[in-house]
């Protein structure tokens, strides 16, 4: 399948990640469909993975206002196809983003427990106990990044 990645800045766009987040999540995972999307969206970067049918297959999203202490940014990737490499690639973008363009000095996630091996594939560690998030058990991972150089 051939698919691109974009930053998104459009509201075209936004409602794809939107249809994409929705795919994704059940009701029970705590997604809600009838959430205004710009308020849940605005302290956000966002990327969009789409097909070859400009359809969307992927999002991910940077908070730009983390609620975590320091330089650490927090970052959120969802795919609606597994297996794909998708979510490699959309890692892959935000992290390059983030070196390029902000102070951020490492990179943090809430983990469903069995995606915990993908992330470690990334280079991230879990840190902390694991937890239940909407009845999904979860664990916190990190991954510093290198050091910019000038």
């Amino acid at each position: 399948m051939s698919c691109s990645i974009r930053l998104v800045i459009t509201s075209e766009d936004m409602a794809k990640c939107h249809e994409v987040r929705l795919k994704v999540f059940t009701d029970e995972q705590g997604y809600d469909a009838a959430s205004d999307v710009d308020e849940i969206d605005s302290k956000c970067l966002h990327w969009l993975v789409v097909d070859q049918n400009n359809q969307g297959v992927g999002t991910a999203r940077l908070y730009k206002y983390s609620p975590i202490v320091g330089k650490v940014g927090r970052v959120a990737v969802l795919t609606n196809i597994r297996g794909s490499g998708l979510g490699r690639l959309l890692m892959e973008a935000v992290e390059q983003h983030v070196l390029e363009n902000t102070q951020f000095e490492t990179l943090a996630l809430s983990s469903q427990l069995p995606r915990k091996g993908f992330y470690e594939k990334l280079g991230y560690i879990a840190e902390g106990e694991v937890y239940l998030d909407e009845g999904q058990p979860h664990i916190y991972m990190q991954k510093k990044l290198p050091k910019k150089t000038s």
